[in-house]
């Protein structure tokens, strides 16, 4: 009877003791989830304390950034306290193209244990009062000119160095421009003195680098500004240069054995080079890996390459003649897996020769007054042709191999037929210019220039965490 009592004794301090456990164990995972949805909670509330922040910031930024350009200052700090516990602090920093970085921390509880942090930034980019377009040309000679908005009339320019003596690039290839406040123009074989000629947008001048050596010569010039880098291709040895800071030329090197690239584009730290002598290929380069060559699954000859919107897009002829053949279109995300783009396509196709991305749409011009334009590069629809309005001289097909573009602002110039297509509204509408006293154009730029006069209520907001 004793030893029956002793194991009930013994059963129940046992049991006392799971529960004990048990009951410890339950009041920590309460008290852990408590204490994690507590900090959820504070970490919730600093991410809209750092936003009421820059909010209050942005509705005064008139006043901000009209008292920093008094005081000379590129950067400026605030706080705005919402309680005794609670504020932001907030980071203003005005970047080199005169637009607003604004960095706001949000801190919660700030004098508990528990305290909590979240940042988020806003980029204000002011929108100018005023444009001035610029649009040039450059022949085979080397002769550059500068055109009327509406390209009516046209001045050859006389650009001349410090010594007053006639500066000129032979065998040009064409310009690039960053969007912002450089063109640059290259072209000359190799041993030539001058192949890269640089022309300061907000001074209105052109000039050679400042640089101690030129790349010998260039077959072509792309801007890429994932990188905000000028990339071109020479034309000596192949080999792929980009110009630095100090505006001297640099090789990477070359993209592939085989492969000599005729143009580039650069996006999603990718570049990639097409040639119409490699039909169905394109030599790309992964981030710092080497050059690769690819082919593309889909067959024919590619002209034009652009990025845009995320894409890599390609525009070419299903011909291997690249005369008489259909328009192709390719895109790609990353440069090795390629897609055909879908072509809703009205009548008899013409082949494709260039391409521009806008802002807004990729547009594509070729032969015959061709065009194409598409908003995301897979869906393409086809201008007809007959809605082209000829605005001087008679309409006429001609094959575009030309484009350039500004905004709404696009031109497409065919140097045999001496005529250009130009939209004023992003290619909703088009008008057609010929006139055989225009001289013959290996090349034309659409550029801005643009006035350091903004409207501080007119801006776009770019939301990301700090």
């Amino acid at each position: 009877m004793n030893n029956q009592k002793g194991n009930i004794l013994i059963t129940l301090l046992i049991g006392l003791i799971i529960l004990s456990i048990l009951s410890i164990a339950a009041y920590r995972i309460s008290y852990s989830a408590s204490r994690e949805s507590l900090f959820t909670h504070y970490n919730a509330q600093a991410q809209y304390i750092a936003k009421a922040g820059a909010d209050i910031v942005i509705d005064n930024m008139g006043i901000i950034k009209e008292e920093m350009e008094n005081q000379n200052q590129t950067e400026e700090s605030f706080n705005v306290q919402f309680s005794d516990r609670d504020r932001a602090t907030i980071d203003i920093k005005l970047d080199d193209d005169n637009n607003i970085i604004i960095n706001s921390i949000g801190i919660v509880n700030e004098q508990k244990y528990n305290k909590s942090k979240s940042r988020i930034q806003a980029r204000l980019k002011f929108k100018a009062c005023s444009n001035d377009r610029i649009i040039f040309g450059i022949d085979r000679n080397g002769n550059i000119y500068e055109f009327d908005k509406d390209l009516e009339g046209y001045n050859k320019l006389d650009i001349r160095d410090k010594t007053n003596r006639t500066i000129n690039i032979e065998n040009p290839s064409g310009f690039a421009w960053n969007g912002k406040d450089t063109l640059i123009l290259v072209g000359g074989e190799s041993g030539n003195k001058v192949d890269t000629l640089i022309y300061n947008i907000p001074e209105g001048c052109w000039r050679k680098p400042k640089g101690k050596a030129n790349g010998n010569g260039f077959k072509h010039i792309v801007y890429s500004e994932e990188k905000d880098l000028f990339y071109a291709l020479n034309t000596n040895n192949d080999k792929i240069n980009y110009f630095n800071k100090d505006e001297e030329w640099e090789d990477i090197h070359k993209p592939t054995s085989g492969f000599k690239a005729e143009k580039l584009a650069q996006g999603n730290n990718t570049l990639i080079g097409i040639s119409t002598q490699y039909d169905d290929y394109v030599a790309y380069k992964l981030k710092d890996n080497g050059w690769k060559k690819n082919y593309t699954g889909i067959n024919g000859t590619y002209n034009g390459i652009t990025y845009g919107n995320g894409k890599f897009v390609i525009v070419g002829s299903d011909s291997a003649d690249n005369i008489n053949g259909h328009p192709i279109i390719i895109y790609s995300d990353d440069g090795t897996r390629w897609q055909r783009g879908n072509v809703k396509s009205m009548g008899t196709g013409y082949p494709l020769y260039e391409i521009t991305w806008t802002g807004e749409k990729f547009i594509a011009v070729g032969g015959a007054n061709t065009i194409y334009s598409s908003q995301d590069g897979v869906n393409w629809y086809r201008f007809l042709r007959e809605n082209i309005i000829p605005v001087k001289g008679s309409k006429y097909y001609y094959d575009y191999k030309y484009i350039s573009s500004s905004g709404n602002y696009i031109i497409a110039y065919s140097e045999n037929g001496n005529g250009f297509l130009l939209s004023k509204d992003g290619g909703n509408s088009w008008e057609q210019r010929i006139d055989s006293n225009y001289p013959k154009l290996i090349d034309i730029e659409v550029i801005n220039k643009v006035k350091r006069d903004f409207d501080y209520k007119n801006y776009d907001i770019y939301w990301s965490k700090g």
